[in-house]
């Protein structure tokens, strides 16, 4: 049975590939709409023929004359321009045939099983990861993507969901019929918060945890979620994570980063849960928020949702993690996914110079109270930086959670 592969005319080659060269100048600039014409307008080129086999194409032939790796890596960028525009059907569709026409190339693997995640097919997308992973053992970003399928699937597997927001992927999309939010959500940029969405998949209830930046998005992201929102949780007082009050120059505008105020006031049956020593801060940068709504938390204190639920089965627990600032703390989500906001980074933890900060504090959090936690609790961080997550043993060993003298910790964070 012949097996189809690409062909176009020797005369097409330079236009083929100048169009991949403005699709990939494109992709670089965010203009995926333009990337995805540019990317189509070059398979536009192509027609098919019978053919036996597709021997005649070879991994080690890099020359853009090659027809069945020219077509796929236009078909691969075009997939990841689609994943990026949320039209995750077409990004699969393309990655699927880039699998099925050059099957021993791992890019055509990892952007299908980017697709696949996407359209939240966890387990189909750790196979395809697997495939990946064969044909190139030393890729750090597909081992990170199988540790991640790993954790998605586990998480299904307790009836949990945990969504991971980030400015400028699913909240603060910049518009120019809002300059000054546009101007709030470049700061947004800059400092790469992750805000969460904790969920009991059975009930549907989710809690909120630093809800910041784009209140509107981060509700309309859980409406399409088909979540209900029952709580919020702020991990500290600083205005990237509650809102309030922006530093300079921001402050020159006039307005306010959207948080708690604005949570508390679009739902006004539902409480933040706040360390009580960084609630009187949150209320300066927040004038006229309501007090009473923000409930005080204790150390090692728990929550669970369905909330006050006689049979709930998703656990958050509460721990003070001093240091960053006076209140700063740390949700344990069914004993196995720490929200370590400010107070743990991949391989760093939250800034101690600030006028609240506590080196000596913050020493006491990471080595006596984090350093304690089971080695496998993967660490989902306030800020990207650096990456999604990481664990507890990778912190142990590469991280501020290794062996450390309070002398040497402190002489490190002054300098």
């Amino acid at each position: 049975m012949p097996y189809y592969v690409p062909i176009f005319p020797a005369s097409s080659v330079q236009l083929i590939v100048a169009c991949k060269e403005r699709g990939n100048e494109a992709y670089s600039k965010a203009k995926y709409p333009q990337a995805i014409q540019e990317y189509t307008k070059g398979l536009s080129y192509f027609t098919t023929t019978a053919s036996p086999s597709l021997s005649a194409s070879s991994e080690d032939v890099k020359d853009s004359s090659d027809p069945v790796h020219l077509l796929t890596s236009l078909l691969s960028n075009r997939s990841a321009s689609y994943l990026e525009s949320g039209k995750m059907e077409e990004a699969f569709a393309d990655a699927d045939e880039v699998v099925r026409l050059r099957p021993h190339w791992v890019k055509g693997y990892f952007r299908k099983g980017e697709a696949l995640a996407a359209l939240k097919r966890y387990p189909e997308a750790l196979d395809v990861y697997q495939e990946a992973r064969k044909r190139d053992k030393s890729s750090k970003p597909i081992v990170q993507r199988l540790v991640k399928m790993n954790m998605l699937i586990d998480n299904m597997n307790r009836g949990l969901v945990i969504h991971q927001l980030l400015s400028g992927r699913e909240i603060c999309q910049k518009s120019v019929f809002s300059p000054i939010n546009s101007l709030i959500y470049d700061f947004a940029h800059q400092l790469r918060n992750f805000i969460y969405v904790v969920a009991d998949i059975k009930s549907k209830d989710c809690v909120l945890v630093d809800p910041c930046w784009d209140i509107d998005g981060i509700l309309k992201f859980v409406k399409n979620e088909g979540l209900n929102v029952v709580a919020a949780i702020a991990t500290h007082q600083h205005v990237d994570h509650v809102g309030g009050l922006p530093p300079s120059p921001y402050d020159k505008y006039g307005v306010t980063v959207e948080g708690l105020k604005l949570l508390l006031k679009r739902l006004p049956k539902i409480v933040a849960y706040v360390n009580a020593n960084d609630i009187p801060a949150i209320c300066k940068i927040n004038p006229d928020i309501p007090v009473d709504r923000l409930k005080p938390t204790e150390h090692l204190q728990v929550i669970s949702l369905p909330l006050g639920a006689a049979n709930a089965t998703t656990t958050l627990q509460f721990y003070h993690t001093p240091g960053h600032t006076p209140g700063s703390q740390c949700v344990l989500v069914d004993g196995c996914r720490l929200l370590s906001g400010d107070t743990l980074f991949i391989g760093s933890c939250g800034r101690v110079d600030f006028p609240e900060s506590n080196p000596a504090d913050m020493y006491t959090s990471l080595n006596q109270i984090l350093g304690s936690l089971p080695d496998d609790v993967i660490v989902l961080p306030g800020h990207d930086y650096g990456g999604e997550f990481t664990t507890i043993l990778q912190e142990k060993k590469h991280g501020l959670l290794r062996p450390c003298s309070k002398e040497d910790f402190l002489t490190a964070m002054n300098k």
